[in-house]
């Protein structure tokens, strides 16, 4: 009780700092978007390969999978993992990358898991969103993969959690359109030295901010979940003790019943003897 106790306080202190890094991360995101939405209308006709044709087959799909790297937090691995596996089946992938302890399971059930990578996730850094990026647009500029996925877990709320898959590239132009198609700034506009550039750039920062939103939203996730599981320890253990007491009481009290029984017996036989 007395780790667990600490554990959760340890999580629930560090609550506090991941939902600021979610809000200083969704207002970056968001940013982005815009800009990269403004090109994109600007420039209806520009082609990039992060950008979905709507030719991509899915043949040599991959996915990026992340999960806790610590134990104690619940199901929060285990819905990840069964969430992984589901998405597999329905649709095979060519390349899977883990982040966090899902990925010996993974292993073990035979999925083309990527051995080489293991970064921390405690806390997420832009680096290691720089790193994961890099990584994936190397595999799709070297035509090792088509299309890559996600799958995180998206905090809604203290109490919802939810294991989601999401694109990561190529991207839905209209996805950007559609959005911010109110925020649009009129005018005619020339992209030095040409738009694909242009689109390169602003697509490897909004890749960029999308890792780290997910990294974020997987590490607050994991510590909610661990603050829920060690105060469910903590009432589970106060049910033992609680258990525990009674049982030493009733065994307690039978013992000094036993011996006020033999007391009460070996005084009426010396009575009788007298």
């Amino acid at each position: 009780m007395q780790i667990s106790n600490a554990q959760k306080l340890v999580a629930a202190a560090q609550i506090g700092k991941a939902r600021k890094l979610l809000n200083e991360s969704n207002t970056y995101h968001n940013n982005v978007n815009r800009v990269f939405a403004d090109i994109l209308r600007h420039c209806p006709d520009v082609t990039s390969e992060y950008l979905d044709s709507g030719q991509v087959g899915g043949a040599r799909r991959g996915i990026l999978v992340l999960s806790a790297n610590r134990g104690l937090a619940g199901g929060f691995n285990s819905n990840v993992i069964h969430f992984t596996g589901a998405s597999v089946k329905e649709n095979p992938a060519s390349y899977i990358i883990v982040l966090g302890q899902a990925r010996a399971h993974l292993m073990r059930e035979g999925l083309p898991v990527d051995q080489e990578y293991d970064q921390p996730l405690e806390p997420p850094t832009m680096f290691t969103a720089r790193e994961l990026a890099e990584k994936l647009t190397g595999m799709l500029d070297s035509g090792q993969i088509d299309s890559f996925d996600v799958i995180y877990t998206e905090y809604r709320t203290s109490v919802k959690q939810e294991v989601v898959q999401k694109r990561l590239f190529p991207v839905n132009p209209a996805m950007f359109t559609d959005k911010f198609e109110e925020e649009f700034h009129k005018g005619h506009y020339s992209y030095e030295p040409s738009p694909e550039h242009v689109v390169h750039f602003a697509f490897s920062k909004y890749i960029k901010g999308y890792l780290y939103g997910c990294l974020i939203h997987t590490w607050l996730c994991e510590l909610t979940a661990r603050v829920m599981a060690m105060d469910n320890a903590i009432r589970n253990g106060n049910g033992m003790l609680d258990h525990l007491s009674l049982v030493y009481n009733r065994a307690r009290q039978a013992a000094i019943t036993q011996e006020i029984t033999e007391i009460v017996a070996g005084a009426a036989a010396m009575s009788t003897e007298e």
